[in-house]
């Protein structure tokens, strides 16, 4: 069973101010390396052979440039060939607009994942699903502290016990907001009675999936109508179905397994969950980010510094990692931290746990502590600034002293359209979504309590337990 790779470049805006519309998401530098190499690279340990990269229409000329001069050159290997394709839309959109283009089964991947989970698990256990399993999830738990959980958004996964040989996803939903009550199908529940409902389970957006998908017939009774209604004003009911987030397409399938008489012989979409031995990162959010790379540090080999960065005495930590063309001005310290190419620091500068881009000017006697740079910044002699995200090419004037800021110089606002999120997208329920659910409302009491991933007593307040 052969795959093709799709892979998702949304515009990041859990990134801001890191991201904007001279650096997009899918190039921000990950231990001096863009965000998108590892993606491809875990691609290539998966022997694949064709891989699509999509992102904005902005931002393909960036990304093109990328693969073509950056990743394609340092590649020893030439057997996987990499396309980039330009497209504004939501991600099930685009998935279907590249049907022409998809020959095998395909690997849909997010560019923000970093993880040691090897490429062939996932696909041995997509391998290993029943037959009538036209598509595989992975979802995982945050096993950082150090990532703050309030950008750990995950919604509500109802699936067959994780216990089971293969789990199946039966739903996704929202989290209900306040005290309202989760209201599930009441026809899920008598085929299912020992539906799962996890609360923190994440999305890493990594789906295996036949090449049939894409010809995907929605059991839908109302898609009669719906195809009726759309082609009454000129369109097809097929892009209704697909314009909206990946996410949606998937729950979709998944609810056809159960929803109608005939869904014995409907397709399903099995679960599987990454152990809590492997890590898995999605740079969702700067905390996350500051934290990639920092797992990506810890696990890459020692590289010597430039001889231009230690020529003046600067005390470089092994646990450190340093671009070319990068100058220290001497007793300038730097500890567990990555600091990108051309960049000139001066005397006696203090850096530990910081990410530093390329071509940023430190001045003299400046501290920085857990702190990540942006491209160009310049910041002035005797600065102090802790546990700060600075904007690229901002000024940091001298002697500014500064804790768990943003520093910017304007506002991104605007510069990235929410209808292109991609795999950034929060889950919505649609208007189509209320009007379709005829069933029985059941509160969270019928569910059973996953395993291991079960409702916290921090839930308390998220559902109605009378």
């Amino acid at each position: 069973m052969e795959f093709q790779a799709i892979i998702l470049c949304g515009p990041g805006k859990g990134l801001e101010p890191l991201v904007s519309q001279f650096l997009p998401k899918a190039l921000l530098p990950i231990a001096n390396k863009p965000m998108i190499y590892y993606a491809l690279e875990w691609c290539q340990r998966a022997g694949l052979s064709s891989v699509i990269v999509a992102c904005s229409s902005n931002a393909e000329p960036p990304i093109s440039k990328y693969i073509t001069l950056g990743y394609n050159s340092i590649q020893t290997s030439k057997s996987m060939k990499v396309e980039v394709f330009g497209h504004d839309g939501e991600t099930g959109s685009i998935v279907k607009a590249l049907k022409d283009k998809i020959k095998l089964d395909f690997i849909l991947l997010p560019c923000d994942f970093i993880t040691d989970l090897p490429p062939q698990a996932v696909v041995d256990i997509h391998r290993n699903q029943p037959l009538k399993t036209i598509g595989t999830g992975i979802w995982y738990t945050n096993t950082l502290d150090t990532i703050d959980k309030k950008t750990l958004k995950s919604d509500l996964t109802i699936h067959t016990p994780i216990s089971n040989p293969h789990p199946q996803l039966l739903d996704i939903y929202h989290r209900p907001k306040g005290n309202d009550q989760l209201h599930v199908r009441m026809s899920m529940l008598w085929e299912y009675p020992h539906a799962t409902i996890s609360t923190s389970l994440l999305e890493s957006h990594i789906y295996l999936f036949s090449r049939k998908t894409l010809d995907y017939d929605f059991g839908d009774a109302d898609s009669a109508s719906i195809i009726t209604a759309t082609s009454e004003k000129g369109g097809s009911g097929e892009s209704v179905r697909w314009k909206k987030p990946w996410t949606f397409v998937v729950r979709d399938i998944a609810r056809d397994s159960w929803r109608h008489s005939n869904s014995a012989n409907r397709d399903t979409v099995g679960v599987y969950v990454v152990a809590k031995e492997h890590n898995f990162i999605r740079c969702k959010s700067v905390s996350a980010y500051l934290e990639a790379n920092r797992l990506i540090l810890k696990q890459s080999s020692y590289t010597a510094p430039p001889t231009t960065a230690t020529a003046n005495g600067a005390a470089i930590g092994r646990d450190s990692l340093v671009g070319i063309g990068t100058v220290m001005g001497e007793k300038t310290s730097v500890k567990r931290s990555i600091v990108g190419a051309d960049c000139v620091f001066g005397r006696e500068c203090r850096l530990s746990g910081c990410v530093v881009m390329d071509g940023v000017v430190l001045g003299d006697g400046v501290h920085l502590d857990n702190c990540i740079i942006g491209n160009g910044v310049a910041i002035e002699d005797r600065s102090r600034l802790v546990g700060c995200t600075v904007e690229g090419r901002y000024v940091v004037r001298k002697g500014t002293q500064s804790k768990n800021e943003i520093l910017r110089g304007y506002s991104a606002e605007g510069l990235l359209d929410a209808s292109d999120e991609y795999e950034d997208e929060t889950l919505e329920e649609s208007d189509e979504d209320e009007d379709e659910d005829d069933d029985d409302e059941v509160d969270e009491d019928a569910l059973v309590e996953s395993e291991g991933e079960g409702i916290d007593a921090d839930d308390d307040d998220l559902f109605d337990r009378n």
